[in-house]
């Protein structure tokens, strides 16, 4: 099973695929996950959310804030742009 990344914003699902690698702006500190990580929750500080698809291609989100929730190979990503 592919790691699979939702990012959504109070208004809409901004991005809703199966991604290589996402790199998010913890609260202390930036951290990668990739497929296989172990489960995780973390508050988002102010930065950029980087992900890179399964085909290699990169997308860049800009979040004021927010929370990550990492289990069983599905992100989900709650942020303020």
């Amino acid at each position: 099973m592919d790691l699979h990344c939702e990012i959504v914003t109070p208004l809409q699902v901004i991005y809703d695929e199966p991604v290589g690698m996402v790199q998010v702006p913890g609260e202390k500190g930036s951290f990668t996950v990739l497929k296989g990580h172990a489960p995780v929750v973390s508050v988002l500080s102010e930065g950029t959310i980087r992900v890179i698809g399964k085909s290699g291609h990169e997308k860049l989100f800009k979040c004021k804030s927010g929370v990550v929730e990492c289990k069983n190979n599905k992100m989900v990503i709650l942020i303020h742009e």
